[in-house]
């Protein structure tokens, strides 16, 4: 049986940030290419370079030529987010997934391409009773501290918004253009303007093992992203009061 005849998305597309990744990059990226290939369905990896100071813009130069299902965008700015929303922006396809150079799994892409068609949003999600996640202790607290910032300021029902997920193109096209967060809180905001649009947004158990330690340091994302939060929570409230006095 062909595999992609079991699935209700078409075709995909799958956006990679990618940031001094040298060490790592073309071993991840040829099995990124493998697991895509599997689900016999046409498909676009978009590796989104920002920034990079190594050898990673030019190895992946390299890597794309022999392969047309795979292009690459550049921004001379180191930013994730920028690099993910300019990804996001790029994709053609109905589904747009999202994996990390060092986070990705063959299970999460197939779970997206079966996505029920009630749903907007597939995520990956670290805090569920059956995730796995093998990270350390301290970048484990970190997620859960920023959850329940999450819940406090958005009253949000998703229990992580970092990490894998997918998303419709219909939707993406619907609320992208409204987000203004970006470095560590793109895709969060994406997400939270999403569910708060009334669409619907599934999780599924994330299964995580750190490929190599985190290349950003956590201690300075934690007041960048509390205060970055708080920037967000005032933004979508002005929103809101624009959108009563109407």
């Amino acid at each position: 049986m062909i595999m992609g005849a079991k699935f209700t998305i078409n075709n995909f597309s799958v956006v990679v940030p990618i940031f001094n990744e040298e060490e790592i990059l073309l071993d991840s990226c040829n099995k990124i290419f493998e697991i895509c290939n599997k689900m016999d369905l046409d498909f676009e990896i978009i590796f989104s370079e920002n920034g990079s100071t190594d050898k990673t813009l030019s190895l992946i130069n390299d890597f794309v030529l022999k392969r047309p299902e795979c292009k690459v965008i550049s921004n001379k700015i180191a930013n994730y987010g920028t690099a993910l929303r300019n990804g996001f922006m790029e994709a053609k396809n109905e589904m747009i997934i999202s994996f990390d150079i060092d986070y990705f799994s063959e299970t999460f892409l197939h779970d997206s391409l079966s996505l029920e068609k009630k749903y907007s949003v597939i995520t990956a999600s670290k805090r569920l009773n059956e995730s796995e996640d093998g990270r350390k202790l301290i970048r484990r607290i970190a997620t859960n501290f920023f959850v329940l910032i999450l819940k406090f300021f958005f009253q949000t029902s998703m229990s992580d918004t970092h990490g894998m997920k997918g998303v419709r193109k219909s939707s993406c096209e619907k609320h992208i253009d409204k987000v203004v967060s970006t470095q560590d809180l793109f895709d969060t905001e994406l997400l939270l303007r999403i569910e708060r649009s009334g669409e619907k947004i599934y999780e599924v158990p994330a299964m995580v093992n750190e490929i190599r330690p985190s290349v950003s340091v956590i201690y300075s994302r934690i007041p960048r992203t509390i205060y970055s939060l708080i920037k967000l929570r005032i933004q979508l409230f002005k929103e809101s009061l624009k959108t009563k006095n109407l």
